[in-house]
């Protein structure tokens, strides 16, 4: 069992990776965080990532397929992307996404990256954004603009929340007005299976 202490607000609370754990009253923004699925589901998953990370490439490619596919097409979990951007050609791949979700092409970008068979160099990303479509003078205009600033608040925001490393994972509910009240935390890469004995519980509760 994988323990780790979540400061918040001065207040310490622990959580589990593994059985579900106390709930806890602090709540975690989602405004202007890319999601995927019903703003309505009642569970809520965040995840910290590095578009450079080979772990969150794994998660992306073996794990949220399955999540998606269960959970978030279902209407029962709420999905929200932000970055931790550790690696040194990571904020240049996150501005991009971020750049993409302003033209509604997030996932878009998001998939391209993480399918590709090498972390995207800063100097091939215009080309992937031509690839799904993006109007390239307002991406160019974009990647110098404040998706930058965003990248490094998501960056501070997980340290803050006491991760050291990606991919991480944020689950609890949704308390409605953009914003999540954690109860599990996951660091690292877990199969479906994981997520799913943390998931399940928090969806069929009454």
């Amino acid at each position: 069992m994988k323990l780790a202490a979540f400061v918040a607000l001065g207040l310490s609370v622990l959580f589990v990776s593994g059985p579900p754990s106390a709930p806890t009253q602090q709540t975690v923004s989602l405004v202007d965080a890319p999601t995927m699925g019903s703003s309505l589901a009642k569970v809520v998953i965040v995840e910290f990532s590095d578009f450079h990370c080979p772990f969150c490439r794994k998660s992306a490619r073996e794990t949220l397929p399955h999540i998606k596919r269960e959970y978030i097409d279902a209407g029962k979990v709420l999905y929200a992307f932000r970055n931790f951007a550790l690696r040194p050609q990571a904020p240049d791949a996150g501005v991009a996404a971020l750049c993409g979700a302003r033209q509604g092409k997030f996932w878009e970008l998001h998939d391209r990256f993480f399918s590709a068979p090498r972390p995207v160099p800063p100097g091939d990303l215009e080309a992937h954004a031509k690839a799904v479509g993006l109007d390239l003078p307002r991406f160019r205009t974009c990647m110098k603009g404040i998706a930058r600033d965003d990248v490094r608040v998501d960056t501070e925001e997980a340290r803050r929340l006491g991760f050291a490393g990606t991919p991480a994972f944020l689950i609890g509910y949704n308390e409605g007005n953009e914003r999540m009240r954690p109860v599990h935390r996951i660091g690292g890469f877990e199969s479906f299976a994981a997520f799913k004995s943390v998931l399940d519980p928090l969806v069929n509760r009454r």
